[in-house]
């Protein structure tokens, strides 16, 4: 049966122009103006430690990752689990994003809307895959807002396809740009080694495989300029990783940085057959990075 004590809450944020920033708008319109994110929310067993935001991976939604937030809550850490803009049951078109300012902006309108209800409490992003990217993204562009950073099997290479230009005739009339929709490539199958988390993936219909080019290359942006600066980054930093299709990668050295691999682990390791080993290194670095106050 479903935890009756996830609440979702609907964040009202600017819609954005073309370079990501927030555009004209005054009032809602599904189509224009604002778009409401979706982002569900878990409380903490008992007096919060703090606040966790698990950004979700191409094509996924954060209602993938309540088995990962009811752990966190019973280690007394209160959970966000949004859609970022085209995913899940956030509006917008399917797959697409104005670009990594977008992605920065309404990061930080989830993090405020944290603050408000925990002001002191520190705050930790966990990003899966594309997640991942943008989460490093906003640590860098950011810094001193988060209190600790887990990038979950970080795309090392970008999978995605490209949209089709036209042939024939209708390269006359039709042309790509940054809204057409091309694809991630992801199947359950590539995701887990679980079969029954593989099949979930597929039958889900929060989850898709679309991506318009302007979000390939915003992700090919935040790979190129972020995984090189981890080190960079001063707060508690863990990348995770698994077996899966996105590779390891080099890692730059940093006195906050600390690489954990989990031999055989897949991509999505917060579900299924893998979900016991995942969710426990990333409980365990928590509380050795961030124990509990008394």
């Amino acid at each position: 049966m479903p935890n009756e004590d996830f609440f979702l809450t609907n964040l009202e944020l600017r819609e954005s122009n073309e370079q990501g920033d927030a555009a004209a708008g005054l009032s809602h319109d599904s189509m224009k103006g604002m778009t409401l994110l979706s982002v569900l929310e878990l409380a903490a067993r008992g007096v919060p430690r703090g606040a966790v935001t698990i950004i979700h991976d191409a094509g996924d939604a954060g209602d993938r990752y309540r088995d990962l937030a009811e752990a966190l809550a019973a280690d007394a850490w209160a959970v966000a689990l949004p859609d970022l803009r085209g995913h899940g049951r956030s509006e917008g078109e399917r797959g697409h994003s104005a670009g990594l300012r977008e992605v920065e902006r309404d990061l930080g309108e989830i993090l405020d809307h944290l603050a408000y209800r925990m002001p002191d409490a520190p705050k930790v992003l966990v990003g899966v895959g594309l997640g991942a990217l943008y989460a490093a993204h906003f640590a860098l562009a950011r810094p001193g807002i988060l209190a600790g950073l887990a990038l979950v099997n970080p795309l090392t290479s970008l999978p995605f396809k490209a949209p089709e230009k036209p042939k024939g005739l209708s390269k006359f009339f039709k042309k790509v740009t940054g809204e057409s929709i091309g694809s991630t490539g992801y199947t359950g199958a590539l995701l887990s080694n679980d079969a029954e988390v593989a099949s979930a993936w597929d039958a889900n219909p929060l989850t898709h495989d679309q991506i318009t080019l302007r979000a390939i290359e915003e992700a090919g942006r935040a790979l190129g300029d972020s995984m090189c600066r981890l080190g960079e980054l001063q707060c508690p930093t863990l990348v995770l990783r698994g077996d899966g299709f996105a590779g390891k990668g080099d890692i730059p050295a940093g006195e906050s940085l600390e690489v954990l691999d989990l031999e055989g682990a897949s991509h999505h390791l917060f579900q299924g057959s893998d979900a016991g080993r995942g969710n426990g290194a990333l409980a365990e670095w928590l509380n050795r990075v961030l124990p509990v106050q008394d």
